[in-house]
């Protein structure tokens, strides 16, 4: 098994291997990129649905819709900064 490069722990900033999940010294489980990229992929696609939804719908549907954007939108942008940050906090630069 190959050693990656060291980075530091989100929780303890003690320095870790850069593919460990769990911290050894501490004992956190390290945040996964993918994990934020596939939130923001999941809100992009409630967006796309909720919108046309909300939009060309009546009653119910509508509502359902809309409720969908909103959420879609949160997801989105909160799984795009989540990567954002662990990629930040994978090349070592403050938080």
């Amino acid at each position: 098994m190959s050693e990656g490069r060291p980075v530091q722990c989100t929780t303890c900033d003690r320095t870790i291997d850069e593919d460990a999940r769990v911290c050894p010294h501490c004992g956190e489980l390290q945040p996964s990129p993918i994990l934020a990229a596939g939130l923001g992929g999941l809100g992009v696609t409630s967006l796309l649905f909720g919108v046309p939804l909300g939009v060309f719908t009546v009653g119910l549907s509508r509502w359902v819709g809309f409720a969908l954007a909103v959420m879609g939108l949160g997801l989105a942008f909160g799984g795009y900064t989540a990567y954002l940050d662990a990629k930040a906090r994978r090349r070592g630069r403050p938080r």
